[in-house]
């Protein structure tokens, strides 16, 4: 009857789009009353989900945001109805008690905000990431087979946005100029499409390498279609994630991984040392009329190795303003999502281009400078403990298992994690929803895993 009611409103009002009321109405609880399609639901709609701009302070993500919300309201209902169906894998897991410590953090810099609305509504976005993903994949994916159906359903739903972006591109004949206009509505830019296309290749090639007879070709083909979207979404850093993966399957293998991690901290730091050490960082300063943004792909790859492309040089204008935000509050940071509203008054002008008004609203280009910048350097290192403790549980799991499933998983888990970080030098992509989620459902993957072996391990 509501739903007749609703009809005769929409149509005597003409007024059409309020028919589909009804139907969002039924959708929306026949999912509810099953919380695992919901989140098998989210997991295919995050590379189809599109950007929805409200204003500049309002925006979401869309369906795949709405799916989130709807998720984390019904697991938490579930937890606080029935408080033993929270996962036992949380309860016993130092990973979980990591995240508990880093989400803590965001909260206390979200007190001392500059922007405190901004790092509010930041705080409620990242719940809503970690429940679903990390509780979520705890609570609602503990079996190998819904494993195996989540990542094909991530795979299949990534076709969409590739044949909707050959299609477009083609006519252009796969120009680099035109690689951005053919990605819309999924995608903002070529940046994030060829980010999620690199995260999800080793999941593809783990297929093919576990499948036999007539589904190996199809997974090859599968791959070699990510493969070639990959290379036609003409971004270096998703590239230079390709040769990161081979590295981490070596290290993994050989145990060196936590070594290479610490060895890029290091290197990193002293890298800003030297920059910061009698303001050598003046050495790169641009030339302001040869800094210019390419349309051929050859030129932007020359310009950058030469560090005159726009996009390079507006990095280091944003990196050398985010370090003197570093040092103006060290401990608790801006607060979180207050880095566009401060940064320009550190920036300094002999780095500035002629796309520094950055009317995207952008920020730092690096996240874990970001996270320094708006949380701090505890938080900063908060969020490295993880992606450490991280790392640590994907070689253990790779070794100690004797689950031939369990060593496939951990280790794409760890290639896929490799590559995050890779993407994240350049880019604050955790902060997305087509990386985020990723993230933070690899971290649901490997507590998983991590209680899986200690529960192994005790019945032996």
């Amino acid at each position: 009857l509501a739903g007749i009611a609703v009809f005769v409103f929409a149509s005597f009002k003409e007024q059409y789009l309020l028919i589909f009321i009804p139907f969002a109405v039924c959708i929306g609880w026949l999912l509810l009353r099953n919380m695992r399609t919901m989140y098998l639901l989210l997991l295919f709609s995050i590379p189809i989900s599109t950007e929805i701009e409200f204003s500049n302070l309002l925006g979401t993500d869309f369906p795949d945001e709405l799916l989130m919300i709807l998720l984390t309201a019904a697991l938490i209902a579930v937890f606080i109805h029935r408080p033993s169906s929270f996962p036992m894998a949380a309860r016993k897991s130092k990973l979980f008690l990591l995240l508990l410590l880093q989400f803590s953090w965001i909260a206390v810099a979200g007190f001392f905000s500059y922007e405190p609305l901004l790092s509010i509504k930041h705080l409620l976005a990242k719940t809503w990431y970690i429940i679903p993903f990390v509780l979520g994949t705890l609570f609602l994916c503990n079996r190998p087979r819904y494993f195996i159906l989540a990542a094909q359903l991530m795979l299949f739903g990534m076709l969409i946005p590739i044949a909707y972006s050959w299609y477009h591109h083609a006519q252009s004949g796969f120009r680099f100029e035109t690689i951005n206009p053919s990605l819309g509505p999924f995608f903002r830019n070529h940046v994030n499409y060829a980010a999620l296309i690199v995260c999800l290749i080793p999941i593809a090639v783990a297929f093919f390498f576990s499948s036999k007879g007539k589904s190996k070709k199809w997974w090859a083909v599968l791959a070699i279609i990510f493969l070639v979207a990959l290379i036609l979404g003409y971004s270096r850093g998703a590239w230079i994630c390709l040769f990161t993966g081979l590295i981490t399957v070596w290290a993994v293998r050989k145990k060196y991984l936590l070594s290479l991690f610490a060895a890029g901290i290091f290197f990193i730091f002293i890298s800003i040392g030297w920059l910061i050490h009698n303001n050598n960082y003046l050495r790169f300063a641009p030339d302001f009329n040869r800094t210019i943004y390419h349309s051929e792909f050859s030129e932007h790859m020359q310009a950058t190795y030469a560090l005159k492309d726009i996009s390079t040089v507006e990095r280091f204008y944003r990196w050398i303003a985010g370090v003197r935000m570093v040092a103006e509050e060290p401990i608790t940071g801006f607060g979180p999502a207050s880095f566009y509203s401060h940064y320009r008054a550190y920036a300094i002008p002999v780095f500035e281009t002629w796309v520094s008004n950055n009317p995207e609203r952008s920020t730092a280009h690096n996240y874990f400078l970001l996270l320094a910048i708006e949380q701090g350097i505890p938080g900063l290192i908060f969020f490295l403990l993880l992606i450490g403790a991280m790392y640590a549980t994907a070689i253990k799991v790779y070794h100690a298992s004797r689950q031939p499933f369990h060593r496939v998983l951990a280790m794409i888990a760890a290639v896929i994690l490799s590559m995050i970080v890779t993407l994240n030098m350049l880019s604050d992509l955790i902060e997305t929803d087509k990386i985020g989620t990723i993230f933070y459902l690899l971290l649901g993957v490997l507590i998983y895993l991590d209680h899986q072996q200690k529960r192994l391990r005790i019945t032996e």
